[in-house]
């Protein structure tokens, strides 16, 4: 039989739940098992009066509570001069979500409750970028015409940085839409330090058909008196209470492709968390985050993020930097991001490119770098498959069955001028985590190879690309070739490079 509680163990069980989040299924099930409802409900309203986490004590009220007497109760709440506006709008949101007929009295007028409302969006929008993503989301979700409304009115009734912090992610995301030209104006008129820090780091990296727009909003600052970028120790204020926890991330793959996560945990304990994904042709391509997990989740996060790959624990100025490297290459960036990555906003970076000239040298590329470099773990993901571009697609319809010829009349319509250039970028970027992890022979034949001629560098990369063709092919033979050509084919690279590459 279960233990019937006291009412401060209830009370204590109660604030568990509510601390956790309602996370914990033992916790409600016990309390689901105790008799005395009444005393349990007390309890609640309690909470409620004190403003407390209201979404689980609506969850535990409509769980516990008499429907009728829980809607007599929140009108009651709503008509009572002593409970905050804060309390009142929580209650009010609660009553509309509970499907039940109510008449509306709160003293306030519907227009007062609305500007308390938006009030508390923008102020708690700040510092929360799940609040500040919901907004976005809203907003993503109505006509372009809707959006241009929403805004106005935004920057009619509101100026600081809370306005500046929702309008900084819709310039971003989309700076040179009607909706992100809108926010880009409205950002001058905020006499905010964030919109001046925003406009000011990105003016050198916008197209140049926008940057008359993004001039004209810093002067629109200036005037205003907004003349220095103070928002780092702004950020710095509100991540105080946290600290960085686990940063990790992987190698770029053959795309370019590779996955961030940064956290941080807080004084209580609990992990504000953000992952990302970024390529080397894009920057930043997507973004989500969990304001408040604990350690456990975040770490159990981590693991399925990273199933089947080797993750990378790395230093809070190592990831930073690999995320600023991303962000220079991103035109219009997820507005999930633009929230997320204030998590960093007092970490310090490096340029990579400086990193790598202090740390290391620039030596003749030899047989030894090359073999370093294709016999590395990094390499082992580095081929093309078979949709990787139109010019590799070419290749494969090539029936020529001399692989060394075939890749020698391919090699530089694969890797045109552009694609070598990405190519290029990706192995600093590889010497710069090679260098992170303590490998510096890698991280040296990476920057070797940099400077260097990498004709057989990227006839090496055919030769592994047609190498895991063909094994794709022996699984999944979307080709005309028969079972036994595959395999000769197969059998033929192996012989020829994979034995004596190490690839």
């Amino acid at each position: 039989m279960t233990k019937q509680l006291n009412p401060f163990e209830i009370k204590a069980l109660i604030n568990g739940i509510i601390n956790d989040n309602a996370n914990d299924v033992r916790s409600i099930e016990l309390l689901d098992a105790q008799n005395d409802k009444k005393t349990i409900v007390k309890i609640l309203y309690k909470e409620l009066y004190n403003n407390s986490n209201s979404t689980v004590l609506c969850f535990l009220l409509e769980r516990y509570a008499d429907k009728e007497d829980l809607t007599k109760k929140l009108c009651e709440m709503l008509k009572s001069s002593v409970i905050s506006d804060n309390v009142k709008i929580n209650v009010v949101n609660f009553l509309r979500g509970l499907d039940t007929d109510w008449a509306l009295d709160t003293g306030m007028t519907d227009t007062e409750i609305l500007d308390i409302e938006t009030r508390n969006l923008l102020n708690n929008a700040v510092v929360n970028p799940e609040i500040q993503i919901d907004f976005l989301d809203f907003l993503s979700s109505i006509s372009t015409n809707d959006k241009i409304t929403l805004i106005n009115s935004l920057g009619e009734d509101y100026t600081n940085d809370a306005l500046a912090n929702l309008l900084i992610p819709v310039f971003l995301s989309q700076p040179e839409s009607e909706i992100g030209l809108e926010a880009l104006k409205l950002l001058g008129e905020t006499k905010s330090q964030l919109a001046f820090h925003a406009l000011n780091t990105t003016i050198d990296t916008a197209d140049e058909k926008i940057k008359p727009y993004i001039k004209k909003s810093l002067s629109t600052l200036k005037i205003a008196g907004i003349r220095e970028d103070n928002s780092l120790e702004f950020y710095k204020q509100i991540l105080s209470t946290s600290k960085p926890y686990r940063c990790c991330l992987t190698y770029p793959d053959g795309h370019g492709n590779q996955a961030v996560i940064f956290t941080r945990k807080t004084d209580e304990g609990k992990v504000k968390f953000m992952a990302v994904v970024i390529d080397d042709y894009h920057g930043v391509r997507d973004c989500f985050g969990f304001y408040d997990i604990s350690a456990f989740e975040c770490d159990k996060i981590i693991e399925r993020f990273y199933k089947n790959e080797n993750e990378l624990e790395v230093s809070p100025q190592i990831l930073k930097s690999v995320l600023i490297n991303a962000e220079n290459l991103t035109k219009g960036y997820p507005y999930e991001y633009v929230c997320w990555k204030n998590l960093l906003c007092d970490i310090e970076f490096f340029d990579i490119k400086e990193y790598l000239k202090e740390k290391l040298s620039k030596n003749e590329l030899n047989q030894k770098d090359l073999e370093v470099i294709f016999n590395s773990d990094f390499a082992q993901k580095w081929f093309l498959d078979e949709h990787y571009s139109d010019e590799f697609e070419e290749m494969l319809e090539d029936n020529l069955q001399d692989f060394e010829k075939l890749i020698e009349n391919h090699v530089e319509k694969v890797f045109y001028p552009e694609e070598k250039a990405i190519w290029c970028e990706r192995l600093i970027n590889t010497a710069f985590l090679k260098l992170a992890q303590g490998d510096t022979e890698t991280a040296q034949a990476l920057y070797n190879l940099y400077f260097g001629e990498k004709t057989e560098f990227f006839k090496n990369i055919l030769r592994k690309s047609l190498y895991e063709y063909f094994v794709s092919l022996r699984y999944n033979n979307t080709s005309n070739l028969s079972t036994k050509e595959i395999n000769d084919a197969i059998k033929n690279i192996e012989d020829m490079y994979v034995q004596s590459n190490g690839s």
